[in-house]
Formats: C-alpha cells, structure tokens, sequence
C-alpha cells in the first residue's frame, strides 16, 4: 500500500492549511491590537471600557499595586471581553489595568466612574511615567462621606498629563461583581446621571403615587388588600433605592453596617411583602389553605437561614439565600396565580399576567448581574420596566375588585330594600325614601299624603286557591300600582296584603281621587288561576298631614285608622276621614 505525501506535497491541502494559519495568527494581532490599544483621553468614550481593559483575579493572598505591576509585564493579565465586567457573585479580589494616551501637551480633565454602587472595596491607582500619582480608597465598608465625590457611584477626576498613563483598580466585594467602568469628561459624566436620575424619578414618583392612593383607598374602605398592595410597592422602592445606591447616597449615609446587608435583607422583606400581599389578594386562607401554610413555612425558612448568615457574618451565603429565594418568590407568584385562574378567580388573571412580567424583569436583571446576559441599561434595569408592569396590573386587579365588591354591595342593598315577591320597596326602604320627603314637609309646611290599601278577603283566597295563586295576585296588583302612581311618589310593600303610597305635595281630595282610580282599577282586574279567573277588591285609606302628625308613623297611623273604617263600612271602598274625627 503507498505511503500518503505529507501536505507540503499537495498544493491544495497547503494553502488550504497556511489559510488556517494566517487567520489565526491575524485574529491574535487583531486582539491583541484591541485589547492593548490605549484609550485617547481626549475622545469621549460613552460606553463601558470593560475591552479596552485587562484583568486578573487572586488566587493566594492579598496583592499590592507593585505585585499586580509585575504580574501585568509578566502576562499574567487578560484581557477584557466585554464591555462590561462581569467576575459573578462571591468573586475573589479582582485587578484591572488600562492605559490612557493623551497626545496633546495639555493636561485633560476626566471623570472615571464605576457605576456599580454595592461594591465593598475599591483601590485606584493612577500611574504615569512609573509613578503613582494618585491612589484612592473607597467603597461600601467605609462612609459615605469618604468618597472622593459625592455620587452613589464610585467617581475619580483626574488630571491625566501628556503621555501614556496606567490605570490599576482592585476591586473587592462579596457581591456580584458588575464592573461597568466608564471614562468620559465631567460634563458628559453629569449629562448621562442626569438621564439616569430622571428615569428613576419617573419610576419612583409613579410607584409613590400608587403607594399613597393605595393608602387613601385603605383609609376608605378598611380592606387589607390596598395596605399590603402598598408595603409591596414600599419594599421595592426601598430594595430598588438599596441596589442602586440612593439610599446609601439618601437615607443612611454613615450606616456601613446596614450598608453591608441591606441587598439580602431588602430583597428577602419584598418577597415576603409580595407573598403576603398575594395570600391576601387571592384569598389563599378560604380557597387554598394547604398552599398558604406551606408559603408561609418556605418564608419562615428562608428567614431562619438569613438570620444564621447574618449571626456567622456570611455575606455571601446570605446573599446566595436572597437570590435562591427572590428566583423562588417569582415562581410562586406564578403557581399561586394560575391555580387562582384554574379556581375561577377572575381578578387572579391580572394577578397572573401582572406576576410573569415582574418575573421576567427579574430574571433579565439577575442574568445580567450574574454575568450570564450581556449588563447594559436595559437588561440592568429591566427588574424595574417589569415592576412598573406589575404594579399597574395589580392596581387593575385592585380596581377590578373594588368595583366588583361595590357592585356586591349595592346589590345587596337593593335586595335589603326590596320586597322579593313583587319588586316594590319594602318597609325599610320606605322610610330611608321619605325621610327627605317628610322633613322637606315639616319644614315648608307642604301638603302630604299618605295611602294605605290592603286586599279584602285575601286569606279566602289563599286558603282555597293555594299560596301560589296568592302570590298571583299579589305580583298583579303590585303591577296597577306601579303603573299607576307618580314618579315622585314612593310606593311599598308594607306586609302581607297591604301596600302603601307615600304622596309628596299632595292634597288629601288629590290623594282620594288617586285611590279611588286606583280601587276601580283593582276591582276591574282578573287573575286567571287553572280552573277559571279570580277578581279581587280593595279597601283604601287616606290621610294628609296636619299639626297633630308630629312623625310620619303619625300620618300612617290615621291612614290605617281610615283603611279599618272601610273595611267596617263594608270594604271596597276609600275613607279618607279617620273614625275617631267622625
């Protein structure tokens, strides 16, 4: 069998192998030209510096600025691969080194920032010419009043003179290290915080705004629902000014301690917030018990294990808990949610969509800060944009609520006012409906009337025809009335057979004349039953109020003395002049 030629021999297998080599070596330089490059101190550089950078992490003990020279000119350094650095959470110390040319023989101004604010510690050293020439300290573990500028960022000006100069930042945190360094002049520093400051305060002023209504609507209506809805929102606006660094920057700026652990425990009280709120919102207690009690043992456990970290001075492991437990927290707001939906809850829909775009937002965020998604504004701040979504769903659920429990309430009103058999008011409702009437009437002195009528022989009528056909007839005199009385007149039910007619500016000859149509109207009807018709009559009494009726159960009191004086003059009939006037 031939032996194969070597490659060399064969023209196409050559160039095809030199191809490869000349391409990987061209990819090499042109890294290494990117990476290597120095930035120009007189260009604005309006995105993160992070390949423009070389990095390296610890491995044994504590570097200094000499050793992490010398670890640089031996190539231990690598360079950066993306914009934005990104070492993960609980990241060893971490050196970054950069240079920055500046070809003019003036001194140029610039502002160095690394705009994440939760980072413990933070050394820069500016070298030029070999020697360092400024060296800052600074970071979470130390006031906040210690910073070189006020700004809830970490930001160094510096006099960068002619030449090449070499930057050297360590960086040391438990956090997740985000590492976005920027270097631009201070008027483009304050331009782009400026829109920053404003996107914050368009978020925090909408959930602010929510937050105090929520509370008004508590203060209203006394339902727990609008007061947890508003601790939800609180909690977030306080975690959300923790992470970013206003509140170190607002609130606590000398507290370094709580500094250190607001990120775990503000993010733990917000789940816990939420949870409670959702068990709440969806009535967990009535519809699914079971579930509640095993929310609040995941809470309850949580909470211990955050405690212990706190007591063995673990940073780490409690912010390792708050990030298992703010990726858990949105996965049952998601489950307590549509098995809310499957119950047949309809304000659970909002409370679903409303839980998947908090949880996207979330997630985005917690990508981004893990390093597993490229950092940048919108994936950084996406935790945000899901909120605000959120908090408008739920503040749609809330409303959609309210009016449902409104509806509810004005239903049942209605119900407690009304006669069910015939649809006319009942007792109670007739005096809340004249009480304006009959205090308009004392006051003015206007004539008023009262009516009452009640069905003669009404009991022989059930009694041989049956209940059923009772209610007949009772459901068919109801109707003459309401055909036949005024729209301002209030008529009811006021037990059994009988019926009144409250009559507002009406004279007892106009209140006479009325019942008197209203009898010969009552005495014409017939009522078919299943073996034939039934006809029925009436018997009215009428009254107007005069001095002696100081109450209005005055007034119906001789308009029931008038009905009893028609039915002992033989029923059928209107009396209109008590028996005791006679």
């Amino acid at each position: 069998m031939p032996r194969p030629r070597p490659y060399y021999q064969e023209p196409y297998r050559f160039v095809f192998w030199m191809t490869r080599w000349l391409a990987g070596v061209l990819l090499l330089l042109c890294g290494a030209l990117a990476t290597a490059a120095p930035l120009s101190a007189a260009q604005e550089h309006d995105t993160a510096i992070g390949l423009s950078t070389r990095f390296m992490v610890e491995q044994g003990s504590r570097l200094e600025l000499p050793d992490a020279i010398t670890a640089l000119r031996a190539g231990k350094f690598e360079p950066g691969k993306s914009p934005v650095l990104n070492f993960g959470i609980g990241s060893k110390p971490v050196w970054i080194h950069f240079t920055v040319a500046n070809r003019n023989a003036d001194i140029l101004q610039k502002r160095l920032s690394i705009e994440t604010a939760w980072l413990d510690r933070v050394e820069v050293y500016f070298q030029h010419k070999d020697e360092t020439v400024a060296r800052y300290r600074t970071g979470d573990r130390q006031a906040f009043s210690d910073r070189p500028l006020a700004n809830r960022y970490f930001v160094f000006d510096h006099a960068f003179a002619a030449g090449t100069s070499d930057v050297f930042i360590r960086i040391e945190t438990p956090d997740p290290m985000v590492v976005p360094i920027y270097l631009t002049s201070p008027d483009v520093f304050r331009t782009r915080q400026t829109q920053q400051e404003l996107s914050y305060g368009i978020v925090y002023g909408f959930l602010l705004a929510l937050i105090a209504y929520n509370a008004i609507l508590y203060l209203g209506f006394r339902s727990s629902r609008y007061l947890l809805y508003s601790a939800y929102l609180a909690m977030f606006v306080i975690m959300n000014i923790a992470y970013t660094g206003h509140g170190y920057a607002w609130l606590w700026p000398d507290w370094v301690r709580w500094q250190q652990w607001s990120n775990p425990a503000l993010m733990f009280l917000y789940g816990v917030s939420g949870l409670v709120f959702a068990s709440r919102f969806l009535d967990l207690k009535l519809y699914f018990p079971r579930v509640r009690k095993a929310v609040i043992a995941f809470c309850m456990g949580f909470g211990v294990l955050l405690v212990a970290a706190f007591l063995l001075d673990s940073q780490k492991a409690a912010l390792l808990l708050a990030f298992s437990f703010a990726l858990l927290f949105s996965i049952i707001m998601l489950f307590l949610g549509a098995i809310s939906v499957h119950a047949g809850q309809k304000p659970a829909r909002y409370f679903l969509m409303a839980a998947m775009a908090a949880m996207a937002g979330a997630l985005l965020t917690t990508l981004s800060v893990w390093g597993f998604i490229p950092h940048n504004s919108w994936t950084f701040r996406a935790v945000e944009i899901g909120m605000l979504v959120d908090a408008t769903l739920l503040a749609l659920a809330l409303a959609y609520q309210l009016r449902v429990s409104q509806e509810r309430r004005i239903r049942a009103e209605r119900l407690a006012q009304m006669d069910p058999l015939t649809g006319l008011n009942n007792r109670r409702a007739f005096y809340d409906k004249t009480a304006s009437f009959w205090s308009n009437a004392i006051r003015h002195k206007h004539a008023t009337s009262v009516m009452l009528l009640d069905i003669d022989r009404f009991k022989q009528i059930n009694d041989i025809y049956g209940h059923a056909h009772g209610d007949e007839v009772l459901k068919a005199l109801a109707d003459i009335l309401k055909q036949s009385v005024r729209q301002g007149d209030v008529l009811a039910r006021w037990g059994g057979e009988e019926f009144i007619v409250f009559l507002p500016e009406t004279s007892l000859q106009e209140a006479a004349a009325l019942a008197e149509r209203l009898r010969m109207a009552i005495e014409d009807v017939r009522i078919p039953r299943e073996q034939g018709i039934t006809s029925v009559t009436a018997s009215f009494g009428v009254a107007q109020k005069e001095a002696r009726h100081i109450t209005l159960d005055a007034l119906v009191a001789s308009a029931d003395a008038c009905q009893y004086q028609s039915k002992l003059q033989g029923r059928n009939q209107v009396t209109f002049v008590a028996a005791e006037m006679l």
